[in-house]
Protein backbone atom coordinates (compact mmCIF):
# COMPACT_ATOMS: atom_id res chain seq x y z
CA UNK A 1 0.00 0.00 0.00
CA UNK A 2 2.62 2.40 0.55
CA UNK A 3 5.58 0.78 -1.32
CA UNK A 4 7.40 1.73 -4.20
CA UNK A 5 5.61 -0.59 -6.49
CA UNK A 6 3.05 -0.11 -8.31
CA UNK A 7 -0.79 0.28 -7.24
CA UNK A 8 1.27 1.76 -4.10
CA UNK A 9 2.38 4.91 -2.38
CA UNK A 10 -0.51 5.59 -0.19
CA UNK A 11 0.23 8.12 2.65
CA UNK A 12 0.08 7.05 5.72
CA UNK A 13 -1.84 10.06 6.96
CA UNK A 14 -4.62 8.71 4.84
CA UNK A 15 -7.66 6.55 6.57
CA UNK A 16 -7.95 4.48 3.72
CA UNK A 17 -4.17 3.84 3.57
CA UNK A 18 -4.91 2.20 7.21
CA UNK A 19 -7.89 0.13 6.60
CA UNK A 20 -6.08 -2.45 4.52
CA UNK A 21 -2.68 -2.39 6.82
CA UNK A 22 -4.98 -2.98 9.98
CA UNK A 23 -7.18 -6.10 7.76
CA UNK A 24 -4.09 -7.45 7.20
CA UNK A 25 -3.01 -7.65 10.22
CA UNK A 26 -6.23 -8.63 12.17
CA UNK A 27 -6.99 -11.70 9.73
CA UNK A 28 -4.37 -13.28 7.97
CA UNK A 29 -1.82 -12.33 10.37
CA UNK A 30 -3.25 -12.22 13.97
CA UNK A 31 -6.21 -14.80 13.68
CA UNK A 32 -4.06 -17.11 11.76
CA UNK A 33 -1.31 -17.08 15.19
CA UNK A 34 -4.28 -17.02 17.19
CA UNK A 35 -5.55 -20.49 15.77
CA UNK A 36 -2.15 -21.71 15.78
CA UNK A 37 -1.46 -20.96 19.30
CA UNK A 38 -4.22 -23.22 20.21
CA UNK A 39 -3.20 -26.31 18.16
CA UNK A 40 0.51 -26.19 19.19
CA UNK A 41 1.43 -28.51 21.52
CA UNK A 42 4.46 -26.17 22.46
CA UNK A 43 2.25 -23.63 24.97
CA UNK A 44 1.91 -26.03 28.05
CA UNK A 45 -1.53 -27.33 28.72
CA UNK A 46 -4.79 -26.47 27.25
CA UNK A 47 -5.48 -23.53 29.60
CA UNK A 48 -2.52 -21.90 28.78
CA UNK A 49 -3.61 -22.26 25.00
CA UNK A 50 -6.98 -20.79 25.35
CA UNK A 51 -5.33 -17.82 27.05
CA UNK A 52 -2.92 -17.40 24.09
CA UNK A 53 -5.67 -17.75 21.90
CA UNK A 54 -7.65 -15.74 23.54
CA UNK A 55 -5.58 -12.58 23.57
CA UNK A 56 -4.26 -12.94 20.31
CA UNK A 57 -8.14 -13.01 19.03
CA UNK A 58 -9.14 -10.25 20.69
CA UNK A 59 -6.40 -8.31 19.32
CA UNK A 60 -7.41 -9.57 15.78
CA UNK A 61 -10.50 -8.39 16.41
CA UNK A 62 -9.41 -4.66 17.82
CA UNK A 63 -7.60 -4.41 14.92
CA UNK A 64 -10.11 -5.52 12.38
CA UNK A 65 -12.78 -3.03 13.96
CA UNK A 66 -9.85 -0.54 13.86
CA UNK A 67 -9.80 -1.33 10.09
CA UNK A 68 -13.53 -0.65 9.37
CA UNK A 69 -13.51 2.88 11.52
CA UNK A 70 -10.68 3.87 8.62
CA UNK A 71 -12.97 2.77 5.36
CA UNK A 72 -15.92 4.46 7.06
CA UNK A 73 -14.23 7.67 8.16
CA UNK A 74 -12.20 7.48 4.08
CA UNK A 75 -16.12 6.71 3.04
CA UNK A 76 -18.28 9.09 5.05
CA UNK A 77 -17.29 12.41 3.28
CA UNK A 78 -18.55 10.82 -0.20
CA UNK A 79 -21.22 9.07 1.61
CA UNK A 80 -20.44 5.72 -0.22
CA UNK A 81 -21.33 2.62 2.14
CA UNK A 82 -21.70 -1.12 0.68
CA UNK A 83 -20.80 0.09 -2.75
CA UNK A 84 -23.08 2.24 -3.39
CA UNK A 85 -22.97 6.07 -3.54
CA UNK A 86 -25.32 8.05 -1.83
CA UNK A 87 -24.76 11.27 -3.27
CA UNK A 88 -24.44 9.84 -6.96
CA UNK A 89 -26.48 7.47 -6.53
CA UNK A 90 -24.34 5.20 -8.28
CA UNK A 91 -23.22 1.81 -7.68
CA UNK A 92 -19.20 0.81 -7.75
CA UNK A 93 -17.61 -2.36 -9.89
CA UNK A 94 -18.91 -5.57 -8.76
CA UNK A 95 -15.72 -6.64 -7.13
CA UNK A 96 -16.05 -3.93 -5.07
CA UNK A 97 -19.48 -4.26 -4.38
CA UNK A 98 -18.51 -7.53 -3.41
CA UNK A 99 -15.87 -6.73 -1.53
CA UNK A 100 -17.62 -4.23 1.08
CA UNK A 101 -20.79 -6.75 1.51
CA UNK A 102 -18.32 -9.47 2.56
CA UNK A 103 -16.51 -7.38 4.81
CA UNK A 104 -19.31 -6.26 6.41
CA UNK A 105 -20.91 -9.51 7.22
CA UNK A 106 -17.49 -10.96 8.13
CA UNK A 107 -17.13 -8.29 10.72
CA UNK A 108 -20.43 -9.28 12.16
CA UNK A 109 -19.11 -12.78 12.37
CA UNK A 110 -16.26 -11.70 13.92
CA UNK A 111 -17.70 -9.69 16.66
CA UNK A 112 -19.99 -12.27 17.54
CA UNK A 113 -17.20 -14.90 17.60
CA UNK A 114 -15.11 -12.91 19.59
CA UNK A 115 -18.39 -12.35 22.10
CA UNK A 116 -18.64 -16.15 22.29
CA UNK A 117 -15.10 -16.44 23.44
CA UNK A 118 -15.57 -14.14 25.67
CA UNK A 119 -18.33 -16.25 27.08
CA UNK A 120 -16.65 -19.29 26.71
CA UNK A 121 -13.29 -17.76 28.85
CA UNK A 122 -15.18 -16.52 31.26
CA UNK A 123 -18.76 -18.62 32.18
CA UNK A 124 -18.47 -22.03 30.32
CA UNK A 125 -16.04 -23.26 28.22
CA UNK A 126 -17.91 -25.93 27.12
CA UNK A 127 -20.67 -23.56 25.55
CA UNK A 128 -20.95 -22.97 21.65
CA UNK A 129 -19.66 -26.23 20.64
CA UNK A 130 -19.43 -24.81 17.13
CA UNK A 131 -17.05 -21.97 17.61
CA UNK A 132 -14.02 -23.56 16.54
CA UNK A 133 -15.80 -24.08 12.95
CA UNK A 134 -16.88 -20.69 12.89
CA UNK A 135 -13.31 -19.50 13.62
CA UNK A 136 -12.39 -21.34 10.55
CA UNK A 137 -15.14 -20.04 8.32
CA UNK A 138 -14.38 -16.41 9.30
CA UNK A 139 -10.74 -17.20 8.40
CA UNK A 140 -11.24 -19.10 5.11
CA UNK A 141 -14.15 -15.71 3.99
CA UNK A 142 -11.54 -13.06 5.19
CA UNK A 143 -8.90 -15.05 3.05
CA UNK A 144 -10.78 -14.67 0.18
CA UNK A 145 -12.28 -10.95 0.72
CA UNK A 146 -8.49 -10.34 1.01
CA UNK A 147 -7.74 -11.67 -2.33
CA UNK A 148 -10.16 -10.38 -3.98
CA UNK A 149 -9.59 -6.98 -2.82
CA UNK A 150 -5.75 -8.21 -4.08
CA UNK A 151 -7.46 -7.77 -7.88
CA UNK A 152 -8.83 -4.30 -6.77
CA UNK A 153 -5.99 -2.76 -6.01
CA UNK A 154 -4.03 -1.29 -8.82
CA UNK A 155 -1.14 -3.76 -8.49
CA UNK A 156 0.61 -5.84 -11.13
CA UNK A 157 -0.60 -9.00 -12.02
CA UNK A 158 2.28 -10.77 -10.44
CA UNK A 159 2.57 -8.97 -7.29
CA UNK A 160 -1.59 -9.75 -6.85
CA UNK A 161 -0.68 -13.42 -7.21
CA UNK A 162 2.12 -13.16 -4.96
CA UNK A 163 -0.07 -11.63 -2.18
CA UNK A 164 -2.97 -13.51 -2.53
CA UNK A 165 -0.85 -17.02 -2.95
CA UNK A 166 0.50 -16.15 0.67
CA UNK A 167 -2.55 -15.08 1.74
CA UNK A 168 -4.34 -18.42 1.09
CA UNK A 169 -1.18 -20.87 1.79
CA UNK A 170 -1.43 -19.04 5.18
CA UNK A 171 -4.97 -19.63 6.08
CA UNK A 172 -4.66 -23.26 4.71
CA UNK A 173 -2.00 -23.77 7.09
CA UNK A 174 -3.99 -21.78 10.11
CA UNK A 175 -7.11 -23.19 9.67
CA UNK A 176 -6.67 -27.15 8.69
CA UNK A 177 -3.87 -27.87 10.54
CA UNK A 178 -5.33 -30.58 12.76
CA UNK A 179 -4.81 -30.26 17.00
CA UNK A 180 -2.61 -32.19 18.83
CA UNK A 181 -5.30 -34.62 20.19
CA UNK A 182 -6.59 -35.10 16.60
CA UNK A 183 -2.84 -35.95 15.53
CA UNK A 184 -2.62 -38.53 18.67
CA UNK A 185 -5.77 -39.94 17.37
CA UNK A 186 -4.90 -40.40 13.86
CA UNK A 187 -1.83 -42.31 14.78
CA UNK A 188 -3.52 -44.52 16.81
CA UNK A 189 -6.34 -45.20 14.50
CA UNK A 190 -2.97 -45.97 11.95
CA UNK A 191 -1.10 -47.54 14.70
CA UNK A 192 -3.89 -50.21 14.98
CA UNK A 193 -4.83 -50.49 11.08
CA UNK A 194 -0.97 -51.49 10.29
CA UNK A 195 -0.59 -53.84 13.42
CA UNK A 196 1.66 -51.31 15.11
CA UNK A 197 -0.08 -51.00 18.63
CA UNK A 198 -1.02 -54.27 20.11
CA UNK A 199 -4.49 -55.64 20.63
CA UNK A 200 -3.47 -55.38 24.44
CA UNK A 201 -1.66 -51.61 24.15
CA UNK A 202 -3.53 -49.15 26.85
CA UNK A 203 -4.24 -46.76 23.50
CA UNK A 204 -6.80 -49.22 22.39
CA UNK A 205 -9.93 -48.52 23.15
CA UNK A 206 -11.92 -51.58 24.68
CA UNK A 207 -15.51 -52.32 22.79
CA UNK A 208 -18.32 -54.67 23.95
CA UNK A 209 -19.28 -57.51 21.64
CA UNK A 210 -22.25 -59.82 21.84
CA UNK A 211 -24.74 -59.71 24.54
CA UNK A 212 -23.37 -60.15 27.44
CA UNK A 213 -21.98 -57.81 30.75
Amino acid sequence: MVGPVKGGGGSLSSTFTWHPILMSIGFPCLMMMGRWAYVTDSLGDKEQQRSVHGTIMALATLAAVAGYVCIFLAHVTKRSFFGYNFAEHTWAQPTRVAHDLMGYGILILTLAQASMGLFKATKSAASFKFHGSMGKVIMVLAAGNIVLACFIQGWSTAYRVLVAGLVVAVTACAAFWPAQEQVSKMDVAIGLKDGLLDVASPLRVKTRTGCGP
